[in-house]
């Protein structure tokens, strides 16, 4: 019994870290694409010194 306790545990560490590890990824890879689109907002500025 206790070793399929520690088995259990095992997997379901596992199970964690990797389920962690794809929250991770897709969250900066949404942020990553937040920027990129961003960056090409259609317009431009122009900044003219007077003197």
């Amino acid at each position: 019994m206790y070793a399929l306790s520690n088995a259990t545990q095992s997997t379901q560490r596992a199970v964690c870290m990797l389920v962690s590890v794809a929250i991770v990824t897709v969250s900066l890879a949404f942020g990553a694409f937040g920027v990129k689109s961003m960056e090409h907002v259609g317009y431009s500025v122009t900044v003219t010194q007077l003197q």
